[in-house]
């Protein structure tokens, strides 16, 4: 789904903003990222609203990465502009935002750089300041007891989330233009370390009978 919507308190996921800035989150290519699921959508959001999109991803999936650029804001707006891309629940039937992944805040305060944080839960955990016009990649990875690891440049930001169930990719952006390109990386192949997370990983009863019964 995408939309766009007049800015108003009390919208989920990161619905804040105005349009000055922009961020770009560009696909890292390379060869760690072969089969990989690159993404892209334009955000389109004038002063004083927001755009969202979502794309469905398996459930399983525990990692994506990209890369940012915000360009220089002229401070004017009483939003802040925002850009959010991050793992959700579609079928989350409780309310508020409960989205893990990474965002991008631009304040008036510091109007020459922008506040990257990584998002768990919905709650932000600021992980440093990134100047204007500076590209910075990124990569946010699930571990298999649903820690949440953002690292940025050579800044690491780790949190656990209480709601790890995920097969949505969230974008959004608020009083901003933002391209956003995503590459989401395949689910973890299945192998005997992993049997303990044959469940959660929602492997095949074949996968199971082949890495995981012990044999006569």
């Amino acid at each position: 789904m995408s939309g766009n919507a007049t800015f108003t308190t009390g919208h989920a996921c990161g619905r804040i903003g105005r349009a000055g800035p922009l961020i770009a989150l560009c696909a890292l290519l390379c060869s760690s990222c072969s089969g990989a699921n690159a993404q892209s959508w334009q955000c389109r959001a004038p002063e004083g609203t927001f755009a969202e999109h979502d794309i469905a991803v398996p459930p399983n999936v525990t990692q994506f990465t990209g890369e940012m650029m915000i360009s220089k804001s002229n401070g004017l707006s009483r939003w802040r502009p925002t850009a959010k891309v991050a793992f959700n629940d579609s079928d989350a039937a409780t309310p508020g935002c409960h989205c893990n992944g990474v965002v991008a805040t631009w304040y008036p305060e510091q109007p020459d750089s922008y506040l990257v944080s990584l998002s768990v839960d919905g709650k932000q955990i600021p992980a440093g300041r990134v100047p204007y016009g500076k590209p910075v990649k990124f990569k946010l990875t699930y571990t298999w007891d649903a820690e949440l690891k953002l690292e940025l440049g050579d800044k690491v930001v780790t949190g656990t989330t209480p709601n790890p169930t995920r097969n949505n990719l969230h974008f959004s952006c608020s009083t901003a233009d933002v391209d956003f390109n995503v590459t989401v990386a395949p689910p973890p192949a299945p192998s005997p370390e992993r049997c303990p997370y044959a469940a959660q990983e929602q492997w095949s009863g074949a996968d199971v009978d082949r890495y995981c019964k012990t044999r006569g």
